[in-house]
């Protein structure tokens, strides 16, 4: 069975709410959200005003957004997150105890993609450091849940546009044609229209930035998923920034949404793990799977979108 989530929902703030919150010394947002950490300045609003909704000091504000003045119009954009100076970096560090290697990808740069890693053909088990041989590829990961006999893809696959698979698992990361990032879920099968990359898999252990490890609810049934094993994810910090994660040694998914959380995801989905964990940078092997996998994904600079149909 699975449960039914709805990541897009808008709810309303009564304006008793609002109230509480401001005789509690806690300011309700000021300026409009729009994602990626930009917003829209509504009448009234000041850069102190935004600054204490975003917990950003002032002069933050001005250096990010460039400001020769600190009075603000109605209607003007807003850089209220730091925004990011790479397009892929790598970072290996202790993360609560753990190795983590991890790679950072800036979906705003303009020559950042992601895209899952094929065989020759889909039902074909290959290595991992065979499948990143791709021009322009900067890092790889292990991909999702396979049949360990058939190589087929558990959940669902959309490349350039274009659904390959479709699988019994209901949650994926996808990505828009203009870079966008997040996870959707549901009950039943998820129509892929207006996305350009998707990767289903799970279990989602971090949802809106609150750790919530609920296999069962989402139709895991293995009782191998609660144990230790070296482990993959997928990060979401916002629509634009993307964490792909390995760790060469055996941890809980528990601990895994705890390590994420520390390195800034909002959202995370699960990737296959166990003996299929492994991660490449720039063609050298940070982890190795111990077994052929029935796809990765990968990280580029500057290539153009795959053929999907080339590769099957």
């Amino acid at each position: 069975m699975f449960c039914c989530l709805n990541p897009g929902k808008k709810y309303r703030i009564p304006l008793a709410g609002l109230l509480l919150a401001a005789a509690l010394g806690t300011p309700a947002l000021a300026a409009k959200p729009l994602g990626d950490g930009i917003v829209k300045v509504q009448r009234g609003d000041s850069l102190t005003l935004i600054g204490k909704s975003y917990r950003v000091s002032v002069s933050q504000l001005v250096r990010w957004n460039k400001l020769k003045t600190t009075v603000l119009q109605p209607g003007q954009w807003l850089q209220v997150v730091a925004p990011l100076n790479f397009a892929v970096k790598l970072s290996v560090k202790q993360v609560l105890g753990v190795k983590v290697m991890a790679v950072h990808v800036n979906l705003a740069h303009p020559e950042v993609s992601v895209w899952p890693l094929l065989p020759a053909g889909l039902g074909k088990g290959e290595v991992l450091e065979r499948l990143s041989w791709r021009s322009k590829l900067v890092a790889a990961i292990n991909g999702g849940y396979f049949h360990p006999r058939t190589f087929w893809p558990a959940g669902d696959l959309v490349v350039d546009g274009e659904q390959l698979t479709q699988g019994h698992i209901r949650t994926a990361l996808a990505i828009t044609p203009d870079k966008r990032a997040k996870v959707l879920s549901g009950r039943g099968p998820l129509p892929w229209q207006g996305y350009q990359t998707v990767i289903a898999n799970g279990p989602y252990i971090l949802r809106g930035g609150r750790l919530v490890v609920v296999p069962r609810a989402e139709g895991y049934s293995d009782p191998a998923i609660w144990g230790r094993a070296r482990r993959s994810a997928v990060g979401i910090v916002n629509q634009r920034y993307l964490i792909f994660v390995s760790t060469p040694e055996s941890i809980t998914l528990f601990e895994l949404g705890k390590i994420m959380t520390k390195l800034g995801a909002r959202e995370v989905l699960v990737l296959d793990g166990g003996s299929s964990t492994g991660m490449i940078w720039r063609n050298k092997t940070l982890v190795r799977p111990a077994r052929h996998l029935a796809y990765g994904i990968g990280i580029f600079l500057g290539a153009k979108p795959p053929k999907a149909k080339a590769d099957l």
